[in-house]
């Protein structure tokens, strides 16, 4: 996928996957929240937020989307780079501004 191939038809195609990332992640969170409690199994609690916190930002992803910034730093506003997207079509930042944030 490139930047340009983020808008139109193509875009799409990231639509999709990124709903069936989110289903997937919804499934597993389903089965695992019954024992998802520190002390009954830390394991699944450990999983669970995981699974949560990809949810939010696969969401936000969806919504980006729906706005038509998909692909814009939230940042910055910069293109992000289409590697990082095909890795985390989710990534909300450009690599510059996630390594500030994960530095801060």
């Amino acid at each position: 996928m490139t930047i340009e191939a983020t808008e139109s038809a193509p875009l799409a195609g990231v639509q999709r996957e990124l709903e069936r990332q989110l289903e997937e992640r919804l499934s597993h969170l389903r089965e695992i929240e019954p024992f998802a409690l520190p002390s009954i199994d830390p394991v699944a609690y450990q999983a669970a937020a995981s699974h949560r916190a990809a949810i939010e930002q696969i969401s936000a992803a969806l919504n980006r989307i729906t706005q038509g910034t998909y692909g814009r730093c939230t940042r910055c506003g910069a293109q992000i780079a289409s590697a990082r997207l095909e890795v985390l079509p989710y990534a909300a930042a450009c690599i510059e501004c996630q390594s500030h944030a994960e530095a801060a």
